[in-house]
């Protein structure tokens, strides 16, 4: 198993977010989360990725205790977190972007040129836009970039927060497609995804989440077909 969490409680405050959550992500899947704006999704990968500590419970990431270590730790294990809203640098251009996504690794130049081009092979936009300040491209572009400095870290498991957050439907189209075929590539996904529909239909397993506990959880496309899931997530 790649990743496992037992009964992981989190809090903001006296607010008790994240209610012992038990999940897991095995080698090669794509996991999503899926739940109302508000349920902990978000909360629950930056408690993964050591931003937000854990109250209680603990996380192995292929047996390694992961548990509230320091985010630079966590990626150094394997760990990539791209977040919601992208969050990339915008005043740096693509190629210093990027070069930060590797930061923790200190490769030599080989091993860099080798990054950048499976980057590229992915997004071939970046690299048109190599010297392009990132805050000038379009939200589609800056989604890509933040998705390719998450890779530069040289995951294995990559934690996605709303990757289709307000994109147009052709580039949502794109980042979906791009997110399957990582996983053809042996990268293991945890998404968290307000397209709920598109998540599930990309997805191995999901976790529907409420008011920071799991209340379901199966088998992506059985739970397309519960009729609970298809009335509050899928507005059928």
């Amino acid at each position: 198993m790649m990743l496992k969490a037992e009964a992981i409680s989190a809090s903001y405050g006296r607010v008790k977010v994240l209610k012992d959550i038990d999940m897991s992500v095995e080698s090669g899947e794509i996991v999503c989360l899926v739940g109302a704006n508000g349920a902990g999704k978000s909360t629950l990968l930056k408690v993964i990725s050591g931003i937000v500590p854990a109250g209680s419970g603990k996380f192995l990431f292929e047996g390694q205790d992961i548990t509230n270590k320091k985010p630079d730790f966590i990626v150094k294990a394997g760990l990539s977190h791209v977040p919601e809203g992208r969050q990339i640098f915008a005043d740096l251009t693509v190629r210093q972007n990027l070069i930060l996504g590797s930061y923790v690794h200190n490769l030599p130049k080989q091993e860099m040129a080798k990054l950048f081009d499976s980057v590229f092979e992915l997004f071939p936009v970046l690299k048109s836009r190599l010297m392009q300040k990132a805050g000038t491209m379009s939200g589609g572009e800056q989604q890509m970039l933040a998705i390719g400095r998450g890779l530069m870290s040289q995951p294995k498991l990559l934690l996605l927060d709303e990757p289709s957050l307000g994109l147009a439907p052709l580039v949502v189209e794109t980042i979906l497609k791009v997110i399957q075929n990582l996983r053809s590539t042996g990268i293991s996904i945890l998404l968290v995804e307000q397209n709920v529909n598109a998540a599930l239909q990309i997805s191995d397993r999901a976790y529907v989440i409420e008011t920071g506990a799991i209340v379901t959880e199966g088998k992506a496309r059985e739970l397309m077909e519960n009729d609970e899931i298809k009335k509050s997530y899928l507005g059928m």
